[in-house]
């Protein structure tokens, strides 16, 4: 298989520093990492279309009055997962390639259940990765946040503070797990020790806000504590959990490094029925929305963690 322009070189908009003749790739070329380059090509899309297909022939969706979900799920995004920068012409092109590939699942649709018959909507994660190369050229403020680092020096410190011991069990993912059978043993308060955890992870370069069990549940709220809040689960969550601050980057010892990124990424959200009537919403919305507002096209109740009315006009 080989990935080309869909389109003539003119026909690509990107800055000047970044643009190529052209490119060509033949995914076969490397054969240990041929499924991953194809999973980040345009060809992927091509057969999750295959598949849907299929479906739609073969497993009865859309033959009866019970409505039916189907939920697809496309790629667009830097080749090989690289940075965005090193294929820009490919990132375009994978978009004019999804324009075809969203109108050729439209016509297998209306092939096999027919539009007037179905709901679509459409949207996107919203993530994008951030290039942690470009702070150091617009003199953002950065650095970098060893988890593992930081886990090290909390267990000297409640050694120094409470005895020989390891306080601290495991970390993972901006989680710290403490000990509660060795602190149990020594008649010690969990909440007490989660309490001063917190307060000495913040003295940590790098840390926005760190958080533990007890604030989470019983504490104060406020819209920062609400989104940790929402991400906790008192029993696979940490007692401890870290929020870096942006721009940072998060070290992790299986070499999978992430850059934090508090600003929103813009997606848009497109509803699509024969009996909606056609309209641009340039208000931004919450994806929270998404939900009660299919629900509400489709005449039924909202799942039940639903905060948020659905859009105006649905």
């Amino acid at each position: 298989m080989v990935w080309e322009p869909l389109l003539p070189s003119f026909k690509y908009d990107f800055l000047p520093a970044q643009r190529k003749a052209s490119f060509k790739h033949r995914l076969e070329s490397n054969r240990e990492q041929k499924y991953r380059r194809l999973c980040t090509s345009p060809f992927i899309n091509s057969e999750i279309n295959r598949l849907a297909e299929e479906l739609f022939q073969q497993s009865g969706v859309g033959e009866d009055n019970i409505t039916d979900l189907v939920n697809l799920t496309y790629y667009v995004g830097p080749y090989k997962e690289s940075n965005i920068e090193e294929y820009p012409m490919e990132l375009q092109d994978a978009y004019i390639r999804l324009d075809h590939t969203i109108a050729e699942l439209l016509k297998i649709i209306d092939k096999t259940i027919g539009l007037e018959n179905t709901f679509i909507y459409l949207t996107s994660t919203g993530y994008q990765k951030p290039e942690s190369h470009l702070f150091d050229q617009y003199n953002i403020p950065t650095g970098d946040f060893y988890l593992n680092r930081c886990a090290a020096l909390l267990n000297m410190y409640l050694m120094a503070t409470y005895g020989e011991g390891e306080y601290v069990e495991s970390y993972h993912n901006q989680q710290i797990y403490l000990n509660s059978k060795l602190i149990e043993e020594k008649h010690l308060k969990l909440e007490e020790i989660q309490a001063k955890s917190a307060l000495f992870l913040m003295q940590f370069s790098g840390v926005y806000a760190a958080y533990h069990e007890n604030q989470l549940l019983l504490g104060a709220w406020n819209p920062e504590v609400e989104k940790v809040r929402n991400s906790f689960h008192r029993k696979i969550s940490g007692d401890l959990l870290i929020d870096v601050l942006p721009g940072w980057t998060i070290i992790n010892e299986n070499g999978d490094n992430q850059v934090t990124n508090y600003s929103p990424i813009p997606a848009p959200i497109i509803l699509y029925s024969p009996y909606l009537k056609g309209e641009r919403i340039n208000t931004p919305v919450y994806f929270e929305q998404i939900a009660p507002t299919v629900s509400r096209v489709l005449r039924i109740r909202a799942p039940n963690a639903s905060t948020l009315p659905p859009l105006k006009g649905m």
